[in-house]
């Protein structure tokens, strides 16, 4: 597994889905920021890296619930100012709204577009996809490389569609994957098919934001190429 987690459940759950990496730059990468993940970033010593980067994937409570907080501690107290990365304009706009209104000052952060990483080796390409109507096309997932590794991150989606063009033979897929009947995210039981079709061609699946994790075990335990995500 590329990627390290701080959680892998969905909105209710203890713990929510959040991942992170670091790069041969030096760079430490967080995938989403709710207040679950802050609790655990604390307890790492970001001090070393050279950048701090937040992707987001959209603009749920559960994906950024803590990213006013993270701003203020990585200010006040890691003497740091992080970039804060949205997948497109739009979401850009939404995200400093938000942190207008929960953060003092603007000058504690910065915040760029996906775009603007183009010349990180480690950055693919931010990946529209569904989710729920209210945030229509301000979805996404990412495509990015770690340790050499081809990653697919789904972000909250309602299907692999959007992200099948970046799977070559050999990546990784972190996919959205829903126990319970929802029509928000994507059912396990229904994509699993399209899960083992993808690891014939040598792709590894691991699930994450899961609602029920013992029952998702259950259900994919026959197949070794489909795991579960594991926290750090």
């Amino acid at each position: 597994m590329a990627l390290k987690f701080f959680g892998r459940g969905s909105a209710f759950s203890d713990t929510h889905t959040s991942a992170y990496f670091t790069t041969a730059d030096n760079d430490f990468v967080i995938i989403d920021c709710s207040t679950t993940t802050l609790w655990k970033i604390k307890h790492i010593d970001l001090t070393a890296y050279e950048n701090i980067y937040v992707l987001i994937t959209h603009t749920h409570g559960d994906h950024i619930g803590g990213l006013d907080l993270f701003v203020q501690y990585a200010y006040f107290v890691l003497n740091r100012i992080i970039t804060i990365v949205a997948p497109s304009d739009e979401v850009f706009e939404d995200i400093l709204t938000v942190l207008k209104i929960k953060v003092n000052n603007t000058s504690w952060f910065e915040i760029i577009t996906s775009e603007s990483l183009t010349e990180k080796e480690w950055f693919g390409k931010s990946i529209m996809t569904p989710h729920t109507p209210m945030l229509h096309n301000k979805c996404f997932g990412y495509n990015l490389t770690v340790d050499g590794q081809n990653i697919v991150y789904t972000g909250d989606t309602t299907t692999i569609v959007p992200f099948l063009p970046y799977l070559t033979e050999g990546s990784i897929l972190y996919v959205d994957t829903s126990v319970y009947n929802n029509p928000v995210h994507l059912s396990l039981e229904c994509a699993l098919d399209d899960f083992l079709a993808l690891n014939k061609r040598n792709i590894q699946v691991y699930l994450m934001h899961l609602d029920n994790v013992e029952i998702a075990e259950k259900i994919v335990a026959p197949y070794p190429d489909i795991n579960v995500v594991t926290l750090d």
